[in-house]
């Protein structure tokens, strides 16, 4: 007995398999039982059992899961068998009828006897089949090379003249459809390709238009829009809002590629003016195919309704005259719909578009305003110029200069104009329908933003708390009057910038840098800072405006953006007037309490520096600003900035003719301007000379209101400082025995001891001469000589001036300290 394992399994294994037999290959049972034992050879032999039934039931599965995929593939193969059959008996059949040609053309040549043949109807009917099936055939190769050189409207029309044909095939009386279906069973799949192409030349030829490249030429629109009209069955007016729609489409992407990216104002206003390109260039398109101008047909109805003879489009069909029959029903139902749209219509929906696409530019895009982007009014400006270039441009319309041309029979200068006057049928501006609204209200924003941006920069609260007391000093009167003044003594100069002519140049520069070092020397750094803060934002905002304000809406923006600005500035101007008043509130009210005890408050001397701190800001504010008052003033002031921007002089020569705030109704230097002979005149000064010439109410309100909170600043620091005065002449005088005496002083006493005395005060009589009879006198008891005491005082209260301000003080501000002063030493008296 011999036990045979496969030799094409190496591998297997003794024992189940589990390699603990080893492997034993050709072994026969005699070597086994010699070699193992018998619980061994058992193992073998069950392991070899186990194979064989796995084997078995292995290949049962086989045969029964394959079955019936052989089954399937026998019937394939039967079916192929016959297809080749019936193949192969055309093929005879065909090489038969050839044969039979040419011996018959042969036999016809040798006998000049020869008969007419008789043509055979069925075969000729085949023939026709045949040559229809190869139309169809041929169909999806002509209609791929016409989309592959944009030949859309050609891809249209081959494809109706196939489903022509194929309707021909299907439904002909003569044609049994089973029977051409079995005879030509390619028929049904090309037709699905053929038809498959009707969604990719509708796809291809909106993908044209929506090609915003302005090379293309209006003639590729024309082909594309009427391949779109046959293949998706559009009327005229369905047409027109395609072209609009794909155009608005180029305009959304555009847009939207430009809010995704990080712009600046330059790429912005790039963005605009290709998208006003689009606009133009659609309006004037949309016109030149659908509008019908004197007799001309449109481009469109030229396009599309264009055809040559229909006995041309079948060839190679013999006797189409059902598809000739077709594509005539064709031809009249597209005429039918091709109806020439009414010129109010074309002009209503061209002006509609027109108006959506302009809200989309300025509207919110991803989340936010492109203009947004322009920061300034410089920026505007510079905007609005290139627009308006763009607007006027000849070169962006120059495709449709031709049909202006044709139509208006003359050189077109200013295309867009005529395109707005014969396709929108109105005299509306692009830039009014579109930008003006959205610049003004950017411009408002800018103006807002700037205002903003120096409230958060002038912190007036914060300014006055800086001034503090070293932590562990107390600072009493005496070191109070001790202290260093703020530069007093300069205020007996006066701004050489009031007097123009020889001093204007190098030395009118050197004059006008020591009067402002003066001036800084005695506001401070801080007054200085807030003050140069406010008004440069004043200034800067006041020439974005007049810049914004070089545009033919000149007039019509300062309407509206005077007041809007005086408004803003008039605003801002107020809250740091209520913050000053609160801050003088507080301090009138913590100088209440530090006359308490136990009240927890800075020192008097800081309070009363505080104070001084807002007068002299409101001061710099009343007196020294430059632009408030022009800003608050009659715009015909702004024409110093306009012509000095115009003609690059420095403002230094404008520097001092700015009227004051507490003087709005001065010399007005825009009048000044008006006078001289030389006049540089532009679209915002030209503007400017026709408005009225008059102030803003809010500059008299607001110098009121400056006047009002300086002067009571200004009250606290006479109230504490003619008081503590009064307070050292009052003991000063208590304690000098001298001047209780009543004698007078040309008078003298001696004593019986021999000691003469003096009194300190003489007796003056005034006597009245007019009347003898009642004749009256009064006497006037006054001080023999000057008193040292009230001396000092009044020195005291003169060097306190001169350290506060010194003749820079209003007057105002100095007869309230006289009469306090002469109020507090009456009462001593």
């Amino acid at each position: 007995m011999r036990v045979a394992l496969p030799s094409s399994s190496p591998s297997s294994t003794v024992g189940g398999g589990d390699g603990k037999g080893g492997v034993y290959r050709d072994k026969d049972a005699e070597s086994l039982f010699r070699t193992k034992p018998i619980s061994e050879i058992r193992n073998v032999e069950a392991a070899t059992r186990k194979q064989i039934q796995d084997k078995s039931e292995e290949l049962r599965l086989l045969v029964g899961n394959r079955y019936r995929d052989l089954i399937d593939s026998a019937d394939s193969i039967v079916l192929m068998k016959s297809s080749c059959e019936s193949i192969s008996a055309n093929i005879y059949a065909i090489h038969n009828c050839i044969l039979h040609s040419l011996s018959t053309t042969s036999t016809d040549t040798d006998s000049p006897r020869s008969t007419v043949v008789v043509p055979n109807p069925a075969r000729a009917r085949i023939y026709g089949i045949a040559c229809r099936v190869k139309y169809l055939v041929d169909s999806p190769e002509n209609i791929w090379g016409c989309l592959d050189e944009s030949m859309f409207l050609e891809a249209a029309a081959r494809y109706i003249r196939a489903k022509q044909v194929h309707y021909s095939l299907i439904n002909n009386a003569d044609n049994k459809k089973n029977n051409v279906l079995s005879n030509f069973p390619l028929l049904q799949h090309q037709w699905q390709i053929v038809e498959s192409f009707k969604t990719q030349i509708s796809q291809r030829s909106r993908e044209r238009l929506l090609d915003h490249a302005l090379g293309l030429s209006i003639t590729a629109y024309a082909d594309a829009l009427a391949a779109v009209a046959i293949i998706d069955e559009l009327d005229p007016k369905q047409v027109l809002s395609l072209f609009l729609d794909s155009r608005k489409s180029c305009i959304s992407l555009k847009l939207v590629n430009c809010s995704t990216a990080i712009t600046n104002s330059a790429e912005v206003i790039s963005v605009f003016c290709q998208v006003l390109r689009i606009i133009q260039v659609s309006v004037g398109q949309g016109g030149e195919l659908l509008l019908q101008v004197l007799s001309d047909m449109p481009l469109f109805y030229k396009t599309i309704l264009s055809s040559p003879p229909a006995s041309q489009l079948f060839g190679g069909i013999p006797n189409p005259d059902e598809e000739v029959r077709l594509w005539k029903l064709f031809r009249d139902k597209l005429e039918s719909v091709m109806v020439m749209l009414d010129r109010e219509f074309i002009a209503k929906t061209c002006s509609d578009w027109l108006r959506n696409c302009g809200k989309e530019i300025v509207n919110k895009i991803n989340g936010r305003y492109l203009i947004d982007a322009i920061v300034s009014g410089r920026d505007l400006a510079e905007a609005e110029k290139l627009i308006r270039e763009t607007i006027e441009s000849k070169q962006v319309l120059e495709g449709s200069l031709e049909w202006l041309k044709c139509v208006f029979g003359s050189e077109i200068e200013l295309p867009w104009n005529r395109i707005r006057e014969l396709v929108l049928g109105d005299d509306s501006d692009l830039w009014d329908e579109t930008f003006e609204d959205a610049f003004v209200q950017r411009m408002k924003t800018i103006i807002d933003a700037g205002f903003d941006e120096l409230c958060k920069a002038v912190n007036v609260t914060d300014s006055v708390h800086t001034i503090a007391e070293t932590p562990g000093d107390r600072i009493d009167f005496r070191a109070y009057l001790n202290r260093s003044s703020t530069g007093g003594g300069v205020w007996f100069m006066e701004p050489s910038g009031k007097k123009f002519g020889p001093t204007i140049g190098s030395k009118a520069q050197t004059e006008e840098n020591d009067f402002r070092s003066c001036l800084n020397a005695y506001f401070g750094a801080e007054v200085s800072r807030i003050r140069d803060a406010v008004d440069s934002r004043c200034e800067s905002l006041l020439e974005d405006l007049l810049s914004f304000l070089e545009s033919p809406k000149a007039s019509l923006r300062l309407k509206d953006l005077v007041p809007y600005l005086q408004t803003k500035c008039y605003g801002s101007m107020s809250t740091i007037m209520m913050e000053l008043k609160n801050e003088l509130d507080h301090l009138y009210t913590a100088l209440e309490k530090g006359n308490r005890e136990g009240e927890s408050v800075p020192t008097s001397a800081i309070i009363v520096e505080r104070s001084l701190f807002i007068g002299r800001l409101l001061f710099a504010f009343q007196k020294y600003s430059r632009h408030i008052p022009v800003v608050l003033g009659s715009p015909r002031s702004w024409l110093n900035k306009a012509m000095a921007a115009i003609s690059g002089k420095s403002s230094i020569v404008l520097r001092y003719s700015i009227a004051v705030i507490d003087s709005p109704m001065s010399d007005n230097p825009g009048k000044k301007f008006l006078d001289t002979s030389k006049r540089q005149t532009s679209l915002a000064t030209a503007a400017l000379f026709g408005i009225n010439d008059s102030s803003s109410p809010q500059l008299e309100e607001l110098s009121k209101t400056i006047q009002d909170l300086c002067i009571r600043a200004h009250n606290l620091w006479i109230s504490w400082v003619s008081n503590e005065l009064s307070i050292n002449l009052s003991r000063n005088l208590r304690q000098d025995d001298c001047l209780s005496a009543a004698t007078p002083l040309r008078e003298f006493t001696i004593s019986l001891d021999g000691d003469v005395s003096f009194n300190g005060w003489e007796e003056t009589v005034v006597k009245q001469a007019q009347s003898v009879e009642s004749r009256s006198e009064m006497k006037i008891s006054l001080p023999s000589m000057p008193s040292l005491y009230i001396t000092s005082f009044l020195f005291q209260a003169c060097e306190e001036i001169h350290r506060v301000g010194g003749h820079i003080l209003d007057k105002v501000i100095l007869q309230n300290f006289a009469s306090r002063l002469l109020e507090k030493v009456c009462s001593l008296h």
